[in-house]
Order: structure tokens, then C-alpha cells, then sequence
């Protein structure tokens, strides 16, 4: 129903030849209705930086008191993760207003936007994966060096018994194996929170160029 109601204002538009801002009947409806792809993108994404904001501030919190802050490095690290997905919320919810513009032609709008929209969903599930293996390492690091007494496994480590090849094989296959399976779930949630939506968008996209 909502494709066939989208269609419906788009080429009212067209023949109009150009959105009337206060006509109150020519809004996007996409991003109008509660219940709509864009208004779910918005909602999931603010339930992220809710996320973001109590699950890092408290990690931060928590290293920066733990081990008496000798390891106060990670508290840095999440500080400095949760600012960077502010500035992706930031762009990202901007974007998401502006595919709710009520004086932008409806095909054109979405055209623009969705191929930019994929984008930083790309860039979300790209860049977080490979974050994956760089704090993997940096924690293990930390961990190993600055809290004495703590025992990790000897293979990741070279000695006598263990050659320094061993060790690096190890530290390698372990950090894929974690990489890959949060890229798994990366993916899955990623296609769960925004994918599906995109993709109700593209329907949307296509309906309308069936139409022309």
C-alpha cells in the first residue's frame, strides 16, 4: 500500500512539476508515517547512540577506576569511539531528516539519498569490522604488559616451547576467527536495522520507474 500511495504523489508531482512546500498534502510519505522505512532508520539509530552513549560512557568509567588506571588507554579508546559515532550519527540522522524534505520532488529525493544512505551503511559495516582486529590486538597488548600478574595463554606468546612463528600463527588464525564472526554479526544486524529498510526504499525506486 505504501508503494502504490508513494507512486501516486510522485507523478501527482510531476505533473505539478514541483513540491508545494505548505500544501500539507505533498509531504514524504516514506519518512511521514511512523510506521515507514526512513521512521524506523531514525528510530533504530537513536536506540544506537542510546546504546553507544551507556554501554562505552560506562566502559570508560569502569577502566579508568579498574586496575588503579593503569590500563586507563582503553578508557581513551572508547571515549574516542563513541565521539566518532556521534559524528556518524549526526551525518547520518541529517540525512535521514533531509529524506523527509516536503519541498523535494519525491523520485529525485530518493534517488539522491539512498545511494548516499547505502554508502555510510557500507562504511558502518566495513570500518567496524575492521576495528575488530585492531583493539583485539591493543587490548591483548595492554592487558599482557601494564596488569602484572595477569596469565593469558603462553601460545600467543614466544618462549622456549613456543617459536615466535607459532605465536604470530596463532595470534593470527585466533583474530580471524573473531573478526570473521563479528562480521557476521555485524552484517546481520546492519541488514536487520537499515539493510531491509534500504531495500523497501529501492522497491520503491523501481515501482516508480515502472511507472514512468
Amino acid at each position: 500500500m505504501e508503494l502504490d500511495q508513494l507512486k501516486e504523489v510522485w507523478k501527482e508531482m510531476e505533473k505539478k512539476g514541483t513540491a508545494e512546500k505548505n500544501s500539507g498534502q505533498l509531504t514524504y510519505l516514506p519518512g511521514r508515517r511512523s510506521h515507514s522505512p526512513i521512521a524506523k532508520m531514525k528510530r533504530n539509530l537513536f536506540i544506537e547512540l542510546l546504546f553507544v552513549i551507556v554501554l562505552f560512557g560506562g566502559a570508560a568509567v569502569y577502566y579508568f577506576i579498574a586496575f588503579k588506571g593503569r590500563v586507563s588507554e582503553v578508557s581513551w579508546t572508547y571515549i574516542v569511539l563513541a565521539l566518532a559515532f556521534c559524528v556518524y550519527y549526526y551525518r547520518k540522522s541529517k540525512l535521514l531528516n533531509e529524506m523527509q524534505c516536503v519541498s523535494c520532488r519525491v523520485k529525485s529525493n530518493l534517488e539522491l539519498h539512498v545511494k548516499t544512505l547505502e554508502k555510510y551503511v557500507r562504511f558502518y559495516l566495513i570500518y567496524g569490522t575492521a576495528l575488530i582486529p585492531v583493539l583485539f590486538i591493543f587490548f591483548g597488548v595492554l592487558i599482557r604488559y601494564k596488569i602484572p600478574g595477569t596469565n593469558l595463554p603462553g601460545i600467543f606468546y614466544p618462549s622456549a616451547a613456543n617459536p615466535w612463528w607459532k605465536a604470530i600463527l596463532m595470534i593470527v588464525l585466533v583474530t580471524a576467527a573473531v573478526t570473521l564472526l563479528f562480521y557476521m554479526l555485524n552484517k546481520w544486524y546492519v541488514k536487520k536495522l537499515y539493510g531491509n529498510h534500504i531495500k523497501k526504499l529501492r522497491q520503491v525506486l523501481e515501482e516508480m520507474n515502472d511507472g514512468d
